[in-house]
């Protein structure tokens, strides 16, 4: 464990109000990297939901300030048998877990005082709000000795449009993300649902571990300001950087008549698998299926597909991965949901963990997003899912920490100013 992220045992250096810190608790002797680290999540989105993730998983104390009823995370289905539940949602279990839900209306004079003590007994604030809400909420914070703030905005906190507020596909569309996605002649299409948001959440995430860690390491307090274009914007995927370095507004993996495609995804006996038929591995495939190889006499690529499309009809995904990969083709099988749970290197890596929810039983999540201990369990490397609260489930939990009385809270509650389960 780095030195840097080792929590006292003592409460000596705690704030008032602040949550008792716990005694290490090692397992395999590792302790969670991040355990005595206190982060509040602001805004009950997906892209503030993904951000925190990562924190709650490694040992962090993460607090999700919700509004009342709930945020778009909890609201986001699927839901387990089409029953919309604030708790029971699939981008709630898979986001919030170990995370702990204060529910508080921001629009109150007593719920920003709550917020008030709230920030000054953390160390990162994750905030994805309406644009013109943030600097209301950062002006609760203490310039000089408050928590490092991440704001995860769609177009960012200044320019023309600041305040504009987007959705995931509006978001792939500005991006020029979806843009390059699609068929010549034909409209573009989108990915999946709300890739650009969570991918957004993660880059806000990463670059809050680096706040958090100036600010601890160094006393640098930083407001770091994160757009969700600008984010989405750099990925390798959009249409922006092939145009930046090739001229090239859309570049279609689509090959001219009868001659080998690029890439392709091709039909097999139980699915499909995706074949890279650039050089070498064309040539390769060639040999596999006994016909002449590009720049060899007789090279025929409709003979080639003809063989591809026998042999794979009469093979499975998994074996044509298997006899494909043996002769040095880039393969690989298109894989079901059903199916990867039970992928023997998933299975190896113990790349899934498995949670027990209350209300909805055993759910599956995926583990470690990496290992920091080299090869082990999630446990070794300092990570471990646990069940995602129940909305407001631990208000009145976190207000007693804050120091505030049994009338105050009873009277917060009645007020409707902060909301238990």
């Amino acid at each position: 464990m780095c030195e840097d992220t080792a929590p006292p045992t003592g409460d000596a250096s705690r704030e008032p109000g602040a949550r008792p810190r716990r005694a290490a608790v090692r397992r395999h002797m590792v302790e969670q990297p991040l355990a005595g680290t206190r982060v509040v999540e602001l805004g009950g989105g997906i892209g503030g939901g993904a951000a925190s993730k990562s924190f709650a998983d490694f040992g962090a104390d993460v607090i999700a300030v919700e509004p009342p009823g709930g945020g778009e995370l909890r609201r986001q289905p699927p839901f387990p048998g089409d029953r919309p539940h604030p708790d029971h949602g699939a981008f709630h279990l898979a986001f919030a877990t170990g995370k702990r839900s204060l529910v508080l209306d921001l629009d109150t004079p007593s719920g920003r005082e709550v917020l008030t003590r709230l920030f000054r007994t953390a160390e990162l604030v994750l905030g994805e709000l309406p644009p013109a809400e943030v600097p209301r909420l950062r002006a609760l914070i203490d310039p000089r000795s408050g928590p490092a703030t991440v704001w995860l905005t769609p177009h960012g906190l200044d320019g023309p449009y600041a305040s504009r507020r987007e959705v995931d596909l509006s978001l792939m569309a500005w991006s020029t993300r979806m843009q390059r996605q699609g068929l010549p002649g034909r409209e573009p299409l989108r990915r999946g649902p709300q890739a650009a948001l969570v991918q957004a959440g993660h880059t806000a995430g990463a670059i809050g571990l680096a706040a958090w860690r100036a600010r601890r390491r160094e006393g640098l307090r930083q407001d770091v300001d994160v757009a969700c274009v600008e984010a989405v914007l750099g990925n390798v995927d959009t249409a922006f950087v092939n145009w930046a370095f090739t001229g090239v507004e859309r570049l279609y993996a689509r090959p001219a008549p009868g001659q080998a495609p690029v890439t392709g995804t091709f039909r097999c006996g139980d699915g499909y698998v995706i074949l890279g038929l650039t050089e070498p591995w064309g040539a390769r495939l060639c040999r596999f299926l006994g016909t002449a190889a590009p720049g060899e006499a007789g090279y025929d690529w409709p003979e080639t597909a003809r063989r591809l499309h026998d042999y794979l009809a009469s093979h499975t995904k998994r074996e044509t991965f298997d006899e494909l990969q043996a002769a040095g083709v880039m393969c690989a099988p298109v894989l079901d949901v059903s199916e990867i749970l039970e992928d023997p290197q998933a299975l190896a890596r113990g790349s899934f963990a498995t949670v027990e929810q209350p209300g909805v039983g055993a759910v599956h999540v995926a583990g470690a997003p990496f290992r920091l201990g080299g090869v082990g369990s999630e446990e070794d490397a300092g990570w471990r899912a646990r069940p995602s609260p129940r909305l407001g489930e631990h208000t009145d939990e976190i207000l007693e920490e804050l120091g505030y009385t049994t009338g105050e809270r009873q009277a917060l509650a009645r007020a409707g100013v902060a909301a238990g389960a």
